[in-house]
């Protein structure tokens, strides 16, 4: 276990029903942990948060990104998990990447669908897209994470500390992934089992909006690897 160390949990959210239950779910997960959960939300209305000791930021700019940012200033923790608000990953996962920072000694690890005994819900329209984008990126940006698609990860502080964001879209666990790759961090991947959305029905798939998300995805990291980004 983490001897000492506070984690906070940052939670991008914009019109999800379900995130009093995620909170509460985290609570159980985390009791362990001195730990704080911090929700950056984008909703058309704010969502009543019913847990006082959670910290609910109004985000300001637009993006999963930039509420990555906007919620980092408010973080206290010395591990920062990044993760969706759908459920899609499961609150049961986030000790197992806290630990791995620990045990493991690494200062990225992401929530993996694509290492040994990770699963995946998606729907085959949906996977191919992401096959695509993962392999792409992680040649293009010679990256050894099999899931740099992931949006579920756990990093110490100071990596954010040493490394400018400039995020472009909702992949920032990419560009965290290579940036801190090129300050000497060292990154690996846990397991996890990525669940469908208990409510809604995502958009991207291999239709146009999949292929638009392609094209975003292929632009980040052209960008990132021309040190433009």
């Amino acid at each position: 276990m983490v001897d000492k160390e506070k984690v906070s949990v940052l939670i991008p959210t914009k019109n999800e029903p379900l995130i009093n239950d995620l909170i509460r779910e985290l609570h159980t997960q985390l009791q362990q942990y001195d730990h704080e959960i911090i929700v950056i939300d984008k909703s058309d209305v704010a969502p009543k948060i019913d847990d006082k000791q959670t910290k609910l930021v109004i985000q300001q700019s637009n993006g999963l990104g930039r509420a990555v940012q906007e919620g980092l200033t408010h973080a206290t923790g010395s591990i920062i998990v990044i993760m969706d608000a759908d459920f899609s990953h499961n609150p049961a996962d986030v000790p197992k990447l806290i630990e791995a920072i620990a045990t493991k000694k690494f200062d990225v690890v992401i929530g993996s669908r694509f290492v040994e005994g990770g699963v995946t819900e998606d729907e085959a329209r949906r996977k191919i897209v992401s096959t695509i984008a993962r392999k792409f990126t992680a040649v293009v940006l010679g990256l050894k994470i099999k899931d740099t698609m992931s949006g579920f990860s756990a990093t110490r502080k100071q990596v954010f500390d040493k490394i400018k964001l400039n995020p472009l879209g909702y992949k920032i666990n990419l560009e965290i992934l290579y940036k801190a790759s090129k300050q000497g961090f060292t990154a690996g991947e846990v397991p996890i089992t990525f669940r469908k959305r208990r409510e809604g029905k995502s958009k991207v798939g291999f239709n146009v909006a999949g292929l638009k998300e392609l094209g975003r995805i292929f632009l980040l990291t052209f960008k990132l690897r021309l040190g433009i980004e």
